[in-house]
């Protein structure tokens, strides 16, 4: 009985420990540390990986721990990329109607998205999705602007930020299927191709943000142009 108790309780440990990351970073923006919120979702994002893959590797998934999920995902990587970008881009004198409305935006596409995902057949393994996941679209976002923040040539114009948000909020309620990254890397030219974009720009580029931001456009990208492949030879 105590082995089954502890075997919950370390996955959701993680699962509350990325819901601080996200209630921090919310914080941490709000008073003008971007830097700091940026790493604080990424460090939410990664946390949510590892809680997920524990559950499954100790047998210990749980409806308490779904739903738990669903509702840190739903503030550390749908609301928190959000306030984020809206402060960012709020100092960047950004139209305020357009940046409202994609920061209200970016959070409600995420909510449809978890809230369809809950209600589809448990799957084993790693499958496609359908949409782009609030995790991959959060942390891509904020990836985007903690590139803007390292690099003065800015790797994302301010202006293209507004329809990039608009653009992920639409993948996210979208019903397009979206590979797992073990799909990405079973296939030789993706892989390639997304390793060499990440290395060239890791190495001309003075930020590792700048890398993984370009390394999630290029996933974006694959999966869109796999998207279209499919949808034509339909």
């Amino acid at each position: 009985m105590g082995n089954s108790r502890y075997r919950y309780l370390i996955p959701n440990t993680i699962t509350f420990a990325s819901l601080a990351c996200g209630i921090i970073s919310i914080l941490s923006s709000a008073t003008g540390g971007l830097r700091l919120a940026g790493f604080l979702i990424l460090a939410s994002y990664i946390l949510d990986l590892f809680d997920g893959e524990l559950a499954r590797r100790l047998n210990a998934g749980s409806t308490f721990g779904l739903q738990l999920d669903s509702l840190v995902d739903m503030v550390s990587l749908g609301t928190a990329p959000a306030v984020l970008a809206f402060f960012h881009l709020q100092a960047e004198e950004v139209s305020p109607f357009w940046l409202w409305l994609a920061a209200v935006l970016i959070p409600l596409a995420g909510a449809f998205r978890l809230a369809r995902f809950n209600l589809l057949p448990v799957k084993k393994g790693q499958v496609d999705s359908m949409g782009l996941t609030i995790s991959t679209a959060g942390a891509t976002l904020t990836l985007a602007v903690l590139s803007d923040l390292a690099y003065k040539a800015e790797v994302l114009p301010d202006f293209t930020f507004i329809p990039f948000m608009l653009l992920l909020a639409a993948l996210m309620v979208s019903k397009i299927s979206f590979p797992s990254l073990a799909w990405v890397f079973s296939r030789r030219w993706v892989s390639y191709v997304l390793l060499l974009l990440f290395g060239t720009s890791a190495i001309l580029l003075p930020s590792f943000a700048n890398a993984w931001f370009i390394f999630n456009s290029g996933y974006l990208s694959v999966s869109l142009v796999r998207a279209g492949y499919r949808a034509v030879g339909h």
